[in-house]
């Protein structure tokens, strides 16, 4: 059964939601939290699949300790926690997820022109969607993953934001309903993890080459303690960006010391 618990939640209706996810999923709805993904992790380690969904974060987290900014409910704010065996590899992850929420943008709402900035950024043309942070802690024989995904819905504001971003309303004519996109969202996701565990990134490659953001870019990267100018190339079969540069394939693991230029 799923264990559906809504905490001082009014505006959006989720009475509904719980019948809508797999069984043995545990859901928090939230009226509002610093950051969805920390609440799933300062929860008492499980081997249930935990949801977290908020209307507010205040201190909403990004890559590298950066904030990642929302209103109230403006955006689909969500957490997902999930049991991994320790013996899977998760580099790649973040792409599988940005491709679960590029599929349910493309066929449940037939959302054209998305791309995926890697590691962890959706795109619409050339302007941020949403945004994907990935967090792990291991206990004995398994990884709890939490993911989190923030995706811009209806912001309705000028965010002092330096990424050029864009959000649901400005895409689409009819606009769908937070619970009914946070659903499908978090149904494909489970989808997504689930097979990913069983046959790895391989079998997401021809689907990420097809959204890859970043193929055939010039970068610049901090490579062997100099500046390094090069042509992003695809990803390896472990997830890390190929960036060619003199001749030389150079596997970058972090976007920390890349630069689109």
């Amino acid at each position: 059964m799923v264990i559906f618990n809504v905490i001082y939640c009014h505006v959006v209706d989720y009475s509904t939601l719980g019948k809508r996810l797999p069984n043995n999923v545990e859901c928090f709805v939230l009226e509002s939290t610093t950051s969805t993904n920390d609440y799933l992790i300062n929860l008492p380690f499980s081997n249930n699949i935990q949801i977290c969904i908020a209307r507010e974060q205040t201190a909403g987290k990004g890559q590298y300790q950066r904030q990642w900014l929302s209103k109230k409910d403006s955006s689909v704010l969500l957490s997902l926690r999930r049991p991994f065996h320790v013996d899977i590899i998760l580099n790649g992850l973040s792409l599988v997820v940005g491709l679960a929420v590029i599929d349910v943008l493309v066929s449940d709402y037939h959302v054209d022109h998305l791309k995926l900035k890697w590691p962890n950024d959706v795109y619409f043309k050339n302007q941020k969607l949403a945004g994907i942070l990935i967090e792990n802690s291991v206990k004995n024989n398994t990884q709890s993953v939490v993911i989190g995904l923030g995706l811009n819905h209806n912001l309705d504001a000028d965010l002092d934001c330096d990424t050029p971003w864009t959000d649901l309303s400005k895409i689409l004519t009819n606009l769908p309903q937070l619970v009914d996109l946070q659903e499908k969202l978090i149904n494909n996701l489970l989808k997504y993890c689930q097979l990913f565990e069983q046959q790895g990134l391989d079998a997401f490659q021809a689907q990420w080459h097809k959204h890859d953001y970043l193929l055939g870019r010039q970068l610049e990267l901090d490579y062997q303690d100099k500046k390094t100018i090069g042509v992003a190339k695809g990803i390896n079969d472990q997830g890390a960006l190929l960036i060619e540069s003199d001749n030389t394939m150079i596997e970058a693991y972090s976007s920390e010391q890349i630069r689109l230029i």
